[in-house]
């Protein structure tokens, strides 16, 4: 009775933690170039449950007549089904069993679950080690492996690395969870509407990419292109951050124009045509997770990180403006759902309550 109560309770402080994330999505609808927060849930690790006496009517691993391995690509990744034995995964809460899992390949070589990038692509850089049948990491030589569909054999190279099935003792009838656990909070880089200002100052990134700017704890990173001159004419965001150019801070001080590519011209007086002067330093960021926003519209690199910088890959707009890419609607939407599961775990705490009390209160004098 008592793991429900965990169950729905850890279920209650997921969902308080997505009305803040949605709250401070409304709140920043009207920001330029803000991007909106996702909240990424998991669940607590499945952990075995047995059987400690009495006899087993229903033997889990009773499918050794019918083995079935159900083995599928998705691009550089698997997904694995079987109804023989688990699959098992090394999460930070222990290990946890499966039946199924998706896996693919990491830079060094290890088998790890992914999630999905800003471009449809694999991201293996937040994913947990999967497991061999001996709960040991799975390393293999290079990213073209294959597995076996009816013995669930890794193969790299023409070789057996690792068996993926864990057959656990004949006692164990199956597996139970304590519920959701916030596992990260994740932007959505999607590109916000472009709209005109007709202020020379505002820029947009039409495409991916970041503006990159100094603050006074180092290099930072922006979409937000509503930026200004100061009193000795240097181009800064409007938290006085300098906007930064290829040769570093920008200085404006004559009548100037910007293409597509982000160089910038400079106005010869004496002569009306404009001259070359600088290029902004805007880049595309290709690891988009390891960014973390630190406040004012402004994004840094998780530590212990590079951040993979690229040519920018759209173009720069002046006279533009980026807005965010909140959707106030679908938002709204979102809290209203968010609330009702929340009561309905409230009102399932309510019934453990009552179910207590009358343990302690009625039983007792029985």
């Amino acid at each position: 009775m008592f793991r429900g109560l965990y169950t729905v309770t850890s279920g209650m402080q997921t969902n308080q933690k997505k009305l803040d994330v949605i709250s401070n999505n409304i709140a920043n609808a009207n920001t330029s170039g803000f991007k909106k927060d996702v909240v990424i849930s998991e669940a607590f690790p499945e952990m075995l449950i047995s059987k400690i006496n009495g006899k087993l009517e229903n033997d889990l691993n009773n499918t050794y007549n019918n083995p079935k391995l159900d083995v599928q690509r998705d691009g550089q990744g698997f997904y694995l089904k079987s109804n023989k034995g688990f699959f098992t995964v090394d999460s930070p809460m222990g290990t946890s069993y499966n039946k199924s899992v998706r896996f693919s390949v990491d830079d060094e070589g290890y088998l790890k679950t992914y999630t999905r990038d800003i471009k449809k692509g694999i991201d293996t850089s937040t994913g947990f080690y999967v497991l061999d049948s001996e709960k040991n990491k799975i390393k293999v030589d290079n990213k073209d492996i294959q597995v076996d569909d009816k013995s669930g054999n890794v193969i790299s190279n023409g070789n057996v690395v690792a068996n993926l099935i864990y057959t656990p003792s004949k006692n164990v009838i199956g597996t139970i969870n304590g519920g959701l656990r916030l596992d990260r909070i994740q932007t959505n880089f999607l590109s916000g509407q472009i709209k005109p200002t007709d202020n020379k100052l505002d820029f947009a990134i039409k495409g991916d990419g970041f503006f990159k700017v100094q603050s006074e704890d180092g290099i930072r990173y922006t979409r937000d292109g509503s930026f200004e001159l100061n009193n000795k004419g240097e181009l800064i965001n409007l938290n006085g951050n300098y906007v930064l150019g290829k040769e570093g801070i920008i200085t404006l001080d004559k009548d100037f124009k910007i293409n597509k590519n982000g160089e910038i011209y400079i106005k010869d007086e004496d002569y009306g045509t404009y001259e070359y002067y600088d290029k902004i330093d805007a880049v595309n960021v290709l690891n988009v997770n390891a960014l973390r926003k630190e406040g004012n519209n402004l994004y840094k690199v998780e530590e212990g990180i590079n951040p993979d910088e690229q040519k920018l890959d759209g173009d720069l707009l002046q006279g533009f403006i980026e807005t965010s890419n909140v959707n106030s609607v679908n938002e709204m939407v979102d809290m209203i759902t968010v609330f009702r599961e929340y009561e309905s775990n409230q009102k399932v705490v309510k019934a453990y309550d009552e179910m207590m009390g009358k343990a302690v209160n009625e039983i007792g004098k029985v």
